[in-house]
């Protein structure tokens, strides 16, 4: 037999004792050619889960491939963009955090400014996905009490990726301060809403268009008119998951006066219409 005392006191990993908010959870099986453009979430933070497969993530600055056992974290604010391996495909389980405020950490974020995003959970991967796909099961159920059962599982989530990141978890990725390709994103990032002309930003930046163009294409593998665009379809795709916005109030929000063509261009990025991935994705 053994027994071990609990402790009558307990380390703060909650600041003020608030507890996080659990906004939704999802999951991505059966799609090999998943892609989710650029977007951010501005008022919640992200956790996801590969349960098997591979995929390529671009989170904030930075190139990353993942795969089985890996967490991605994707703070408030950090445009990410996602796309599945088609030879491997992605399974995911993920959920989005709000109401954030962890000891250490900038409010509304999980991992501190710098940390790697992406975690190698090694001996806690059946633990990490045992509880990211608990949630989901239980949000997609709703059965009596199901709100207690992720309100506890999500913070146990969160306190396994503290506990993994503390011990050394994640990597480490070699900065690009001063990059000219990042900061023509980091423009259109800010400005995708409007229609911006190359000359502006070559004009902010002291160079010519053409090298804009070539040096962009060069870092990031998509033209600027595609990237602003593929950064729209992003933003597009979160609203219609996350809000109740029509499809003519989204189109507006990012940037299309007329919804028709607003339609017509997500999809032939997407590969569905607004309301039908709307619908896929929110069944019911």
């Amino acid at each position: 037999m053994v027994q071990i005392q609990f402790p009558r006191t307990e380390k703060a990993i909650f600041r003020d004792d608030r507890l996080p908010l659990l906004y939704y959870a999802g999951q991505i099986s059966n799609e090999p050619d998943w892609i989710f453009p650029s977007h951010a979430h501005d008022d919640l933070s992200e956790i996801i889960y590969i349960s098997e497969g591979e995929g390529s993530f671009r989170i904030g600055d930075d190139h990353y491939i993942a795969g089985k056992g890996d967490l991605l974290i994707y703070n408030r604010g950090v445009v990410h963009e996602e796309r599945s391996n088609p030879e491997k495909p992605l399974v995911t389980y993920f959920c989005g955090v709000g109401d954030l405020a962890l000891h250490g950490v900038e409010e509304g974020c999980i991992l501190p400014a710098g940390a790697c995003p992406v975690i190698q959970t090694g001996q806690y991967s059946k633990q990490a996905e045992s509880l990211i796909s608990n949630i989901f099961e239980e949000v997609n159920s709703q059965v009596l009490g199901f709100e207690h059962v992720c309100r506890h599982g999500l913070i146990s989530l969160l306190i396994l990726i503290i506990r993994i990141t503390n011990s050394g978890g994640g990597g480490s990725v070699a900065p690009k301060p001063g990059s000219i390709g990042l900061r023509i994103k980091e423009y259109i990032d800010k400005n995708y809403t409007r229609d911006i002309p190359l000359s502006e930003i070559a004009n902010q930046l002291y160079i010519s268009p053409h090298y804009l163009s070539h040096i962009f294409k060069e870092e990031t593998g998509y033209s600027p008119i595609s990237y602003m665009i593929r950064r729209r379809i992003g933003e597009a795709k979160r609203l219609l998951l996350t809000t109740g916005l029509s499809v003519q109030e989204i189109s507006r929000e990012v940037g299309y006066e007329n919804s028709n063509y607003f339609s017509m261009v997500f999809k032939k990025i997407a590969g569905e219409s607004p309301s039908r991935f709307r619908k896929k994705a929110i069944p019911g």
